[in-house]
């Protein structure tokens, strides 16, 4: 017997005859005659195009150091209004960040649609407190800060968010998927409780402290941050109607000293209205010491040849130097640290002192004025860390508007870095479609 060759396997005959049989059989059909097919523009995948942009250049960037949201925003788990706020945020940030009006009005169509769904639900008596709900309404507040459509429809959307919260209570809020939403919210209830110069109920204890009752360990640092974040509207709203004003907070005249009239300064009000403010002093001062034992290399200034090549322009002469930093999350700590700083440190300029003792200090004049000037200079310095990485998408930008607003009350518009300011919200505007200073004019 005959042994096929070595390192080949032996042929085996193929069932050619039946297939060939069939081939021949087929009529004769010319390719004119047969059916053109589906015609597949961008709008057969446009969605999901936007919604993947959306998350990864947006909400992918948008933490608070708890565990990632990003399963909130699976267009797998979302239902109802949520679904719907989802397409109308994905498509007006893609629209914006590409220049395509069509997709920017195909999401405000999508917008309306999720307000009409959402006001049902809120008729709901169930329906009401679902989470779908709660990131529904999260949604369209974020869309109304994208889509540009102007303060008041943003304030009132966020208005709608805390209305919600508020109803629920701090205790349906002690779920890990619902405390985290909790607190992707509490960011946006503040900012437009101080827009507003308005306590919000965030301040309360239970709030402070119920939704992480039944894991405290899981309460991460900038959540602590966000803590004392939520006590300053309501300092600035006993501070506006005892004061008449809160203009002290953009005003880089250095006073004498804060108040030096008696009757001033034995104001119940007034000396319950510091030492509250000094509370928040002291607790922002201990974060800070607890955070750079934690991160002693969080804070690493550089020259800006350490950044990629980019179009902004870094006015090295005014900021002497950069900020870089291990992570994102690390910056934006440090941002928000900053942004209290400058505001808890003008409440403190502003009203009287009280009698020092064991556990309080009250800082000089000096001290809180230097302190207010360096806190604003320190977010300038963070910006090209922010915005010059691709890979920080629109989160850098997004994060940036609240603090480069107000150092924008601060400087003053016509000031060196005042304009350098505007020419970064600009550039912002340019490339993320953000127009920020139509959303927080308020401030």
């Amino acid at each position: 017997m005959k042994k096929p060759p070595r390192g080949r396997p032996p042929k085996k005959d193929l069932p050619l005859t039946k297939r060939s049989t069939n081939a021949k059989a087929r009529p004769n059909i010319s390719v004119k005659d047969l059916p053109l097919p589906i015609e597949l523009g961008l709008e057969a995948f446009q969605q999901p195009i936007c919604v993947t942009f959306l998350v990864q250049n947006f909400l992918g960037h948008l933490d608070t150091g708890r565990k990632s949201l990003l399963p909130a925003w699976d267009m797998n788990t979302v239902s109802g209004a949520a679904t719907d706020s989802v397409h109308a945020l994905a498509l007006a940030f893609f629209g914006k960040a590409h220049h395509q009006q069509k997709i920017v009005e195909q999401g405000a169509d999508w917008y309306g649609k999720a307000l009409r769904k959402l006001r049902c639900n809120l008729d709901d008596g169930n329906a009401m407190w679902s989470s779908s709900v709660l990131l529904s309404a999260i949604l369209l507040a974020r869309y109304e800060i994208v889509a540009s459509t102007g303060s008041a429809h943003w304030i009132k959307h966020a208005g709608g968010v805390e209305k919600l919260f508020e109803l629920r209570g701090p205790y349906r809020h002690q779920s890990v998927h619902d405390r985290h939403i909790f607190e992707a919210a509490r960011p946006i209830i503040v900012i437009k409780a101080i827009t507003d110069c308005q306590r919000t109920f965030l301040d309360q204890e239970d709030w402070l402290t119920l939704p992480w009752a039944l894991d405290p360990d899981q309460k991460s640092s900038m959540n602590q941050l966000i803590d004392i974040f939520c006590v300053i509207p309501g300092l600035l709203e006993t501070s506006k109607s005892l004061l008449s004003n809160t203009s002290f907070l953009w005003d880089f005249t250095p006073p004498t000293s804060p108040s030096t009239d008696s009757a001033t300064e034995q104001d119940p009000e007034l000396v319950h209205l510091r030492q509250r403010t000094q509370e928040c002093y002291v607790k922002l001062q201990k974060w800070k010491k607890d955070w750079d034992e934690t991160y002693p290399s969080a804070v690493q200034p550089v020259n800006m040849s350490f950044f990629p090549p980019s179009e902004l322009k870094f006015p090295i002469e005014i900021f002497e130097y950069a900020i870089n930093f291990p992570n994102f999350l690390r910056a934006n700590e440090y941002q928000l640290y900053n942004t209290l700083t400058f505001f808890i440190s003008g409440l403190m300029l502003s009203v009287p002192s009280v009698p020092q003792d064991d556990q309080i200090t009250s800082p000089s004049v000096s001290d809180l004025l230097g302190q207010r000037w360096e806190a604003a200079t320190n977010i300038c310095r963070a910006v090209p860390y922010d915005l010059m990485f691709e890979k920080h998408g629109c989160g850098g930008a997004y994060l940036l508007l609240f603090p480069l607003l107000t150092n924008l009350r601060l400087f003053g518009a016509d000031s060196p870095e005042g304009r350098w300011i505007r020419q970064v919200l600009e550039g912002i505007r340019n490339k993320w479609g953000l127009e920020g200073e139509r959303q927080y004019t308020a401030i």
